[in-house]
């Protein structure tokens, strides 16, 4: 109740009139005094007062009183402590003011206790708003009980003792506020764990419980999808597990695979996809490895090497898939070697000594530890070597005129005769140098003529002296003749001598005077 209430309840008080009788009255009371009909007068005035002090006054105060809440129950006024009889003299004024003080001490309290009562109205209404009955419902029903003790105390005016009890249930109610979080998180974790037992009532319990306390929390929503699908989850499982152990992997995949559509986190489909994947990939990885190794023994390395790089994406580093990549390589390579041993000799049976020096070459740098290819290789360069030189000298015998040339020509020619068995290209080349050199070494008649003043020289061959004609005999080849005479120029030609030509004539002398 309000002060302004207070304020009313003061205002309807009905203060007594203090009587005082007439000193006539007083001093000589008489019964035959003409005054005494006032004296009756005014003890009628004080009984009428009393009456209403009595009777009407508290009906007033108990009509004011049930505007309270019905919780709060209703407020008894102050009002007798400040009633007083027509007969207290006005020396009772303290005690009015005492009694005043009093009825607003109450108000206070009572004020007081009304507060705490809305305060727990309201954490009340939060309380059941997070269904605080499904989690913690002992604990609520003492809040309720402390609240009704409080009503029933405040009912009947205890305002300090009501005030009390709701603030043990406001203090409670506070409590489990506090403990909401904890709770919430209990049972969201409560839930999961179901989930992973595969205990689909147990996790639909705990996750209700968590969305009653928090409707629109996303890790209880998706726990009670998960926790409504498990019993469909669970048949799939079930199904999967079947197929996997008959090994019949792609339908136990492609299972697995749809419970994971109705809960991506199911840690057993999970599992299961991973395994049988793991599964589907060894039982691929064998059948290729296996693929590998008959193609390889079959002599297909095309097939071979191309299986066993896919086994080895199957499963890398896998020492078998590296063993059967090794042996193909080795086989690649000695099926190289052999072709090119195969390249070389037959170069050599036809004394193409270019192709066979490469061919030996290249042998040697796959594997530089093949005595067949060391030996064929320096065989085949002093052969061609020897085959380079002849051919020059069969190409261009006129170098054979050149007698620094004959004598090389003449070892070279030694060094193809120490050939065993040569073949038709070297006994060519031979026949043809020998031939050569035998054309080069055949002297060729020449003819000087001069004017027997000129002093004649040929280089190679000696001073000639004046003459007027000499015949030499000279082997092929050029010559330098030189005229000298005194007072004349000097002249200087070349002779070329060549084989089957017939008789060379030269003129030489100096005409030129200085």
């Amino acid at each position: 109740m309000s002060q302004n209430s207070s304020s009313d309840d003061a205002g309807e008080r009905i203060t007594p009139v203090a009587h005082q009788p007439p000193q006539s009255v007083v001093a000589e009371p008489t019964a035959a005094s003409p005054e005494r009909p006032f004296f009756w007068v005014a003890v009628s005035l004080i009984v009428l007062l009393l009456c209403l002090v009595i009777l009407w006054l508290p009906s007033q105060l108990n009509q004011r009183e049930s505007a309270v809440t019905a919780a709060a129950g209703g407020q008894g006024s102050a009002q007798s402590s400040a009633e007083q009889t027509p007969e207290e003299s006005p020396d009772t004024a303290p005690s009015a003011r005492v009694s005043e003080a009093d009825a607003e001490a109450v108000l206070a309290k009572r004020q007081t206790a009304q507060r705490i009562a809305d305060a727990l109205q309201l954490r009340r209404a939060e309380l059941e708003k997070l269904s605080v009955e499904r989690w913690a419902p002992a604990d609520y029903q003492q809040i309720e009980v402390n609240a009704e003790r409080a009503v029933n105390y405040f009912e009947n005016r205890e305002f300090e003792a009501a005030a009390t009890y709701w603030g043990k249930a406001l203090e409670q109610a506070n409590t489990l506020l506090g403990q909401v979080e904890a709770v919430l998180k209990t049972a969201i974790i409560d839930g999961y764990q179901a989930l992973e037992k595969l205990n689909s009532e147990e996790a639909v319990k705990a996750f209700d419980l968590a969305l009653a306390i928090h409707p629109e929390n996303p890790l209880a929503q998706t726990g009670m999808r998960r926790a409504k699908n498990l019993p469909q989850i669970l048949t799939l499982l079930s199904a999967a597990e079947n197929h996997e152990r008959s090994d019949q992997l792609d339908q136990a995949m492609m299972l697995y695979r749809e419970v994971l559509k109705l809960d991506p986190q199911s840690p057993v489909a999970r599992e299961g996809v991973v395994r049988v994947g793991e599964a589907m990939q060894d039982w691929e990885f064998r059948i290729t490895l296996s693929t590998a190794q008959q193609a390889l023994a079959d002599g297909d390395l095309d097939a071979a090497e191309r299986e066993f790089r896919k086994a080895d994406k199957l499963k890398p580093n896998d020492a078998v898939v590296k063993e059967g990549l090794a042996e193909v390589r080795a086989e690649r390579l000695q099926r190289r070697i052999a072709a090119l041993k195969a390249k070389a000799e037959q170069a050599e049976a036809k004394e193409n000594w270019s192709v066979a020096v490469s061919a030996y070459k290249t042998v040697t740098e796959l594997d530089g530890t093949l005595g067949f290819a060391q030996s064929g290789l320096a065989r085949s360069q002093t052969r061609l070597e020897l085959d380079q030189r002849l051919q020059i000298l069969v190409e261009q015998p006129q170098r054979l005129y050149s007698q620094e040339v004959l004598a090389s020509a003449w070892y070279t020619l030694q060094d193809a005769k120490k050939i065993d068995k040569p073949g038709l290209r070297l006994q060519s080349q031979m026949d043809a140098v020998d031939a050569a050199i035998a054309r080069a070494r055949q002297p060729v008649t020449v003819q000087l003529n001069s004017d027997s003043s000129t002093d004649v020289v040929v280089y190679k061959v000696g001073e000639m002296g004046m003459f007027d004609q000499k015949t030499l005999r000279l082997t092929p080849g050029d010559y330098t003749v030189v005229g000298r005479r005194e007072g004349y120029r000097d002249v200087r030609t070349t002779l070329s001598v060549r084989p089957d030509v017939g008789a060379v004539s030269l003129d030489i002398r100096c005409t030129e005077k200085i």
